[in-house]
């Protein structure tokens, strides 16, 4: 029977407790969806105290602009992440088509970029047990430094309205593999992913609530997060997420003028909870209003005559 073991596959997209605030990871079609420039960075530390835990640094900026009679988003996203003996880099652009439906805006969205994976393969270690030799060494295992780079495509639709918001992403969408030498190969799955959010008011005005769900799976695996938030006076945000059979999720948040910030802490329920005391993801976000005259430019004032 195991001899006749097939090969095992992870999802490879990294996992963000604050998915409402980096849909632009997920889904390109999220480029451009408000009418300012914006800038996001997101970092994340997974499961403190395990040895070679996944790290994650995201960026993105985006912003709207029209053409004619028609609306259009851009965005630039660079990921880097570290997983064990891995290292990912991901840079991308990002290209949404915007058209205004049923009281709120519906966006299809393209992102093309290059992927480059690492492997530290002078970092393995090798047991040595009475009675095993280095001829038994697994080949599909590089004992050296390799890396190589792969194309990589996502696509997603995206609807916005003033009380609820939808999402649909397609990820690594020509299922890209990486031949780091002869016998070592780096295979990258097509994952979808599905989010939904409503805007509850209240009678109180100061007080909003933002329920949201995140269903993400390669068809093999699945992950499910289902999150609740209050918004106070626009200001002040908290709320709880649920992972679904891996770990609950409290959320801060705050923001002051144009900078908007969140935090995120992970505490697992799972088996994992015996090594670990949880993870942590860092959030800022910064908005600049892009103002705009009758005829579409965007209009800037010069800074010599401030």
């Amino acid at each position: 029977m195991l001899a006749c073991t097939q090969g095992v596959r992870a999802q490879h997209d990294a996992q963000f407790s604050q998915y409402f605030m980096a849909m632009g990871y997920y889904n390109p079609a999220y480029a451009g969806n408000t009418e300012e420039l914006r800038f996001f960075g997101l970092h994340r530390q997974q499961w403190l105290g395990i040895d070679r835990a996944p790290k994650s640094f995201f960026v993105m900026a985006d912003m709207p602009f029209k053409a004619g009679n028609t609306n259009h988003g851009v965005g630039a996203v660079m990921l880097t992440e570290t997983i064990g003996l891995f290292n990912f880099t991901h840079v991308s652009g990002q290209y949404a088509f915007k058209k205004k439906l049923f009281g709120g805006e519906l966006s299809i969205g393209i992102q093309a970029g290059m992927a480059n994976i690492s492997f530290q393969g002078d970092s393995v270690r090798l047991l040595t047990i009475d009675g095993f030799s280095s001829s038994m060494i697994d080949g599909a295992i590089p004992l050296t430094q390799v890396d190589g780079m792969v194309m990589d495509l996502n696509a997603g639709v995206y609807y916005s309205h003033p009380k609820f918001y939808a999402g649909l992403g397609v990820t690594h969408l020509a299922e890209p593999e990486l031949q780091f030498d002869e016998n070592a190969s780096y295979y990258i799955g097509r994952a979808f992913n599905f989010t939904a959010g409503y805007n509850i008011k209240t009678r109180n005005p100061l007080y909003e609530l933002q329920p949201s769900v995140f269903l993400k799976t390669d068809m093999i695996s699945f992950q499910a997060d289902l999150t609740g938030r209050v918004i106070y006076n626009k200001m002040f945000n908290g709320g709880v997420s649920w992972r679904v059979n891996e770990s609950v999720v409290f959320l801060l948040g705050a923001q002051f003028g144009r900078f908007q910030f969140g935090y995120a802490y992970d505490f697992p329920y799972s088996p994992l909870l015996k090594r670990t005391s949880g993870s942590h993801e860092l959030m800022i976000r910064f908005s600049m209003k892009l103002k705009k005259t009758q005829t579409g430019n965007n209009r800037h004032k010069s800074v010599r005559i401030l």
